[in-house]
């Protein structure tokens, strides 16, 4: 049966209805008329085909757009604003890897810490240790992580094209879940035996084009000024970042929880491709 009703804008994210995507989308377009429909979707995967079946309930289909991370599937450009892998199509992708990179600002866990701690009867991590000292903390987990990250973006690199078969970035079980050793050795092994376990479909898909990749992300991402201006909140993946610094604090708080909190208070007029996507879906008068 057709669906009535197709002048409102649909908005297509990843996750569930109350996940930090479809939060991070009502808060970024309240107050902003005309209304979208936010739509959930759960896993990236399938993007396109649960868009076409979408639209197939109605009688005029209405106008869209989809938003996703980007994970590891596009080198971030110099310039920062979204990013859109097909041309032809109104599906943009973050300009940092994730949506929890957005939310991950030493200015803005001090704000949490501070209230909780002034606020809340059950607190018990004492007083906020101050923004500089979070800020120290993140940037350590970021050096921790940086092999590891350098492994993840020479794995993606070895992909030929969108429409590959994907290679993936990663032994675990995805993005937050980091292997025991972040070792440069021990992840080299790990992406070696990937690499290997792929076949040979490609030339593309080599152990030599895997060192290529990893020579080129490890020297970027070794870089001085990549920590010291942040950088790594463009590049690394936000939920390893979060799982990164839990494991250098296991007693401190809960990012998790400060995640859900975040969402809701960040200012993201000081992020332009987000601020771009607003007026893609709620053009300014």
């Amino acid at each position: 049966m057709s669906v009535i009703g197709g002048d409102t804008m649909l908005v297509f994210c990843e996750g569930e209805p109350q996940s930090l995507d479809s939060r991070l989308l009502s808060s970024l377009l309240r107050g902003r008329p005309p209304t979208p429909l936010i739509v959930p979707l759960g896993g990236k995967q399938g993007l396109r085909s649960f868009i076409r079946g979408r639209l197939t309930g109605y009688s005029s289909p209405p106008p869209y757009v989809a938003f996703r991370d980007r994970d590891f599937d596009v080198e971030p450009p110099d310039e920062v604003g979204l990013i859109s892998p097909q041309p032809d199509r109104p599906i943009y992708l973050t300009y940092r890897a994730a949506i929890e990179n957005y939310l991950l600002d030493a200015t803005v866990i001090d704000r949490y810490w501070t209230g909780h701690s002034q606020d809340a009867p059950q607190w018990s991590h004492g007083n906020s240790p101050g923004a500089a000292d979070i800020q120290s903390w993140m940037d350590d987990a970021a050096r921790e992580l940086s092999s590891y990250q350098a492994v993840r973006w020479a794995l993606s690199s070895l992909k030929p094209s969108h429409r590959w078969p994907e290679l993936g970035t990663t032994w675990t079980n995805g993005s937050g879940d980091l292997p025991n050793s972040l070792a440069e050795g021990d992840c080299l092994a790990q992406a070696k035996n990937l690499v290997s376990n792929y076949g040979t479909e490609t030339s593309n898909v080599s152990e030599a084009s895997l060192l290529e990749g990893y020579q080129r992300f490890s020297a970027m991402f070794s870089a001085s000024e990549f920590f010291d201006q942040a950088e790594y909140l463009i590049w690394f993946h936000g939920k390893d970042i979060k799982k990164a610094m839990q494991r250098l604090r296991p007693n401190s708080i809960s990012l998790q929880h400060f995640f859900g909190w975040a969402v809701e208070c960040v200012d993201w007029n000081q992020h332009a491709d987000l601020c771009q996507l607003a007026d893609e879906v709620s053009p300014t008068q």
